[in-house]
């Protein structure tokens, strides 16, 4: 039996057409012919069996067989080369890869089940990680991975203009439970050049906006909002967001096999991802709000109505900007119908929040 292909004799790259002679009986295995006889240049190297190292069959991908020092062969004729291994007896199968890419049934398992470990990693693995390294992190290594104040002082907010004591009169409002909460060291700090907004960093600091403490029309409000971001604090959202985008971004550089391919195949599933994450993160820092008002005898109602009230805020901010953009439902209206803005916002609808509200009024026996 002749099979075709390449030698290098691994001191060049070069590649000499030759033929190997598989050799049945005798002492000799194979007998590699380079050149053609009777030629000047016609050479023969002999080989016994065990000098001879057959690289596993991978698909029909081309087959080496090393010997001596680095010299190779090499063929595309993978069925000759398994012919080789069986007429010199050798105990040696096809690899797993190959018996996998030639049973369809095995093929159709893999793909079943690297599925699901794809799936069990993005929607298990990496929020559980995420969750047990954001709270072994020291707090100084926490405050730095989110960003500081500082930053966002130089580039998004400017200074409050709510008066001193409108200030001061929400700070004596908020000590209390800010004092409740210490081992989270919160902060309260008042920015404007931002719309209606309140959020944490993981610094400790929550930052109420001058649209959003005039937005509320009763203190309580502001009180829900403030215990909604003490629970980012609390569980700290911030850095299990940051640590979970990067694992994602990993994982999926690693499926794709391509760096290059980064900004577009990359970038659309790590964002609806993120986006998943962090409307658990909101659900989460929700019953954290509504188990913190009724542990201080507040009405969770007011978490509800100022979730209302924020809503009709961005509406009308809309409606005067003139958005083409689709119009948020009223809560509460003949809405059981999931926009496209509901599905790429970061936060559960107002409608799903008033629902959590009254489930949670339910299962404490609140009238």
């Amino acid at each position: 039996m002749i099979i075709e292909g390449d030698y290098l004799d691994g001191v060049t790259s070069r590649r000499i057409p030759v033929r190997l002679e598989v050799i049945q009986h005798g002492e000799y295995a194979v007998r590699i012919h380079v050149g053609t006889y009777p030629d000047e240049g016609h050479q023969k190297i002999e080989l016994k069996y065990r000098e001879l190292k057959i690289e596993s069959r991978i698909g029909n991908t081309p087959r080496e067989i090393a010997f001596d020092e680095g010299q190779l062969f090499i063929t595309d004729d993978n069925e000759a080369v398994d012919e080789l291994i069986r007429m010199h007896g050798s105990a040696r199968s096809p690899s797993f890869i190959h018996k996998l890419e030639t049973n369809l049934p095995m093929i159709f398992m893999a793909v079943i089940a690297s599925g699901l470990m794809v799936w069990a990693t993005i929607f298990y693995g990496i929020p559980r990680s995420a969750e047990y390294i954001a709270y072994q992190l020291p707090s100084f290594s926490t405050e730095e991975l989110g960003g500081g104040l500082a930053v966002l002082d130089e580039t998004l907010f400017e200074p409050s203009e709510l008066s001193a004591a409108r200030q001061q009169e929400v700070r004596a409002l908020f000590a209390p439970y800010l004092a409740a909460h210490q081992a989270l060291k919160p902060k309260l700090e008042f920015r404007s050049g931002m719309k209606a907004n309140a959020l944490a960093l993981p610094g400790g600091e929550i930052i109420f906006t001058d649209d959003f403490v005039r937005l509320a029309e009763d203190d309580r409000e502001l009180l829900a909002v403030l215990f909604h971001e003490l629970g980012h604090l609390k569980y700290r959202h911030i850095t299990r967001r940051a640590l979970q985008d990067s694992m994602v971004t990993i994982l999926v550089i690693f499926i794709m096999g391509d760096i290059d391919t980064v900004d577009f195949l990359t970038g659309l599933p790590v964002l609806v991802l993120d986006l998943s994450y962090s409307r658990e993160f909101e659900k989460e820092a929700d019953d954290f709000a509504l188990a913190q008002l009724h542990h201080f005898d507040i009405p969770v109602d007011y978490f509800a109505t100022i979730m209302q009230r924020l809503e009709a805020y961005y509406v009308e901010q809309e409606n005067a900007e003139g958005s083409t953009a689709d119009k948020v439902e009223p809560a509460g209206g003949a809405g059981e119908k999931k926009s496209i803005g509901d599905f790429l916002s970061t936060h559960p609808s107002t409608a799903d929040r008033v629902k959590l509200v009254e489930a949670f009024k339910r299962s404490r026996g609140i009238e």
